[in-house]
């Protein structure tokens, strides 16, 4: 079985007894190591490392089930069937060898493994590794299966290989390689059977624009956005509050109107001068 850290897999059992699994037993062998661990014991999961149980569950056909995988979890998983608790074993034994595919990146000098990246950019030599791990140790699989980098055509990539299961890709980064997803892929007989990626994301990309005080400014009711200078508008709201205090100044300076003369009609008496 293969998988890759953060999936999820669920490893058959082939000889299941008891389809309510009271007879199944996983045997864990620690790969790289003699140790070995039950983790299930006639269909009870064992709690050795509290974290661990919790990502363990038997699920469909006594298969056991193994959430967000970890490097750690590669090994020879091995059911077993026991009718009775004391009695001896029940046939013969269901080995699942469980890989797990991995990729680094290496760059400025740092190692880090599949988190997001945050120094990458053009000019930039970056390094992907792509290994796989397996029982018998790290990169180290059987002829039959391999590994490979795509894209590898129509970029200035190097492919270096230690094994056919640990491959180094080489690359100088240029600005068309941001956001670029680099696929590490495992075959088998000619069949892919699993592959995992890698996104080239660069941290600092200058924007494209004609004049860096460039701003966006968009007109209501239209759907066109309109390129100002900022320049451009600070001189126009410059210019708004100039006119502003002018006007303001012209309003206070400015004399009274005069007031239009009253007649005699105008209060609405007549008035007759007696002579002597």
């Amino acid at each position: 079985m293969f998988s890759r850290v953060g999936d999820d897999v669920s490893l058959p059992c082939n000889n299941v007894v008891y389809p309510n699994c009271s007879s199944t037993t996983w045997i864990y062998n620690i790969a790289g190591s003699n140790g070995t661990i039950e983790e299930v014991t006639l269909g009870k999961i064992k709690v050795y490392q509290t974290e661990r149980a919790d990502r363990l569950s038997l699920g469909s056909n006594c298969s056991l089930h193994v959430s967000n995988v970890r490097a750690e979890d590669v090994g020879l998983y091995t059911c077993r069937q026991f009718l009775t608790e004391t009695g001896p074993r029940h046939g013969g034994d269901a080995p699942v060898h469980l890989s797990v595919l991995t990729s680094e990146y290496y760059c400025l000098n740092q190692i880090s493994s599949t988190t997001p990246v945050t120094d990458l950019k053009p000019n930039v030599n970056m390094t992907l590794r792509c290994s796989l791990l397996t029982y018998t140790g790290h990169g180290t699989c059987r002829s039959r299966f391999s590994l490979s980098w795509v894209p590898k055509i129509g970029t200035n990539a190097q492919v270096t290989q230690d094994s056919s299961c640990d491959i180094t890709l080489t690359v100088t980064l240029q600005k068309k390689d941001n956001n670029r997803k680099w696929t590490c892929t495992l075959t088998g007989k000619g069949n892919m059977k699993i592959s995992i990626d890698f996104t080239s994301t660069f941290s600092d990309i200058e924007e494209k624009t004609t004049d860096s005080d460039d701003v966006i400014s968009t007109v209501p009711g239209t759907s066109n956005a309109v390129k100002l200078p900022i320049s451009h508008i600070m001189l126009f709201v410059t210019l708004t509050i100039m006119a502003a205090i002018v006007s303001i100044h012209t309003r206070r300076i400015r004399p009274p109107k005069a007031l239009p003369p009253q007649t005699e009609e105008a209060s609405g008496m007549e008035i007759h001068v007696l002579e002597e």
